[in-house]
């Protein structure tokens, strides 16, 4: 800090409103915000005037106030709302287990939305885990009779099958995804390097494609808060400008393949892993969007990501699948992010967790990986009215739109 000299001294000779935002996520409890204490504001003061006795480079600065991107919404036309709920959650297993299916089509991969609408040439988006690269099962079995994949379940899609048994199966032909294992998100972003950051999402890209993956589940991009947070090492950073750089750089890499979506995650405060389904991240709207919204915010504004994960923990004492704050308000009506939100895998599941039909409402639209549960609420809201038409409507359009985008159809 000795050795820092003024490079220019700024002068601004307006106030502008640079954005116009709502006010969101109310506090729910008190608690005390940091400030800078008054030492820092003299020392600030101080450098100040150094600056100006210094004389050198003087520059006016003018800010302009931001475009706002204004989203249109695709409404889902031509269809029974009946039809359309099945597009609000996850493909579900024949078994209706409570944990959803894993992938179906890809084995080991996380997860696909319904296949409820193939009859009308709308095929699942298949998403695969990362966060370094994709994670898939190495090794499965195909049914030579059948021509069918031997099921590998839930488990199947965690540590690349690692946790499931190999069985062993006659008459069947086994098959190999190798996928290629890059660096974690963390070591990624001490490069600094964002064109480096577009060839490593080109080559993530490729193997996607490789493996008919539709969407990659990733990058993480959550503030390293504290270091206790067990997923640190599939996030960038303790600091939202080069976290925002670094996804939004990667987001430009995966998606010039136009068949190939990202899903920046966790949306948001995913801060620690204990408790994480029911933890409350209590947090000021300041500390939110200067600090925890502000690199999604980047990688929205500078890449279109096509996907969100919303995360497991509450803000403020709402889940934030259940967020209409965040989903909506925020995301796309202040950022204009168009794609889909999906949730975290089983957010619904505990007692404490999110609620299904919450979660069309605030503008989730896919729960994932989906069960029998989700299907049941989100139902009997619509029947009771607490869920309208034109929400099921909107949610499904949105998801419509990225089938056609990335699948064609």
């Amino acid at each position: 800090m000795a050795s820092l000299q003024p490079a220019a001294l700024l002068s601004v000779k307006e106030q502008v409103i640079l954005e116009e935002t709502s006010a969101i996520c109310p506090k729910k409890a008190e608690f005390e915000e940091l400030c800078a204490p008054e030492t820092r504001k003299r020392k600030a003061q101080e450098y100040l005037a150094q600056a100006k006795a210094q004389g050198g480079l003087q520059l006016d600065f003018v800010p302009q106030k931001e475009v706002q991107k204004e989203v249109q919404t695709p409404v889902a036309k031509g269809y029974a709302v009946e039809e359309l709920i099945p597009l609000l959650y996850g493909k579900l297993s024949q078994e209706g287990g409570m944990l959803g299916a894993a992938g179906i089509s890809v084995p080991g991969s996380a997860g696909e939305t319904t296949g409820a609408l193939a009859h009308y040439g709308k095929r699942a988006l298949v998403m695969a885990d990362g966060p370094a690269g994709l994670r898939l099962r190495q090794n499965y079995a195909v049914d030579r009779k059948t021509d069918t994949i031997y099921g590998t379940g839930v488990l199947g899609s965690l540590e690349n099958g690692f946790l499931e048994e190999v069985e062993a199966h006659e008459d069947a032909d086994w098959y190999y995804q190798y996928c290629t294992a890059f660096p974690v998100g963390t070591a990624l972003a001490q490069t600094w390097d964002t064109a480096l950051m577009k060839r490593f999402g080109s080559a993530i890209a490729v193997e996607m494609e490789e493996f008919q993956i539709d969407l990659w589940l990733a990058p993480g991009m959550n503030i390293h808060r504290n270091p206790l947070c067990g997923r640190n090492f599939e996030y960038y950073s303790e600091d939202p400008f080069l976290s925002g750089m670094m996804a939004a750089a990667v987001t430009a890499g995966v998606q010039s393949n136009k068949r190939c979506g990202v899903t920046i995650k966790h949306f948001a405060c995913n801060n620690q892993e204990d408790n994480r389904m029911a933890v409350d991240a209590r947090v000021s709207e300041r500390a939110l969007r200067e600090i925890y919204l502000r690199g999604f915010e980047i990688a929205v504004k500078e890449s279109a990501p096509a996907a969100i994960m919303s995360s497991y923990n509450c803000v403020n004492g709402v889940h934030t699948a259940n967020s209409r704050d965040l989903c909506t308000t925020v995301a796309r009506g202040e950022w204009g992010f168009e794609g889909i939100i999906m949730s975290d895998w089983n957010t619904t599941v505990p007692k404490d967790g999110s609620v299904p039909w919450q979660c069309v409402a605030a503008g989730n639209d896919i729960i994932m990986p989906g069960n029998r549960k989700d299907a049941e609420n989100i139902r009997m809201a619509y029947a009771q009215g607490l869920l309208s038409e034109n929400e099921i409507r909107c949610c499904a359009g949105r998801i419509l739109a990225l089938i056609e985008r990335l699948a064609g159809g």
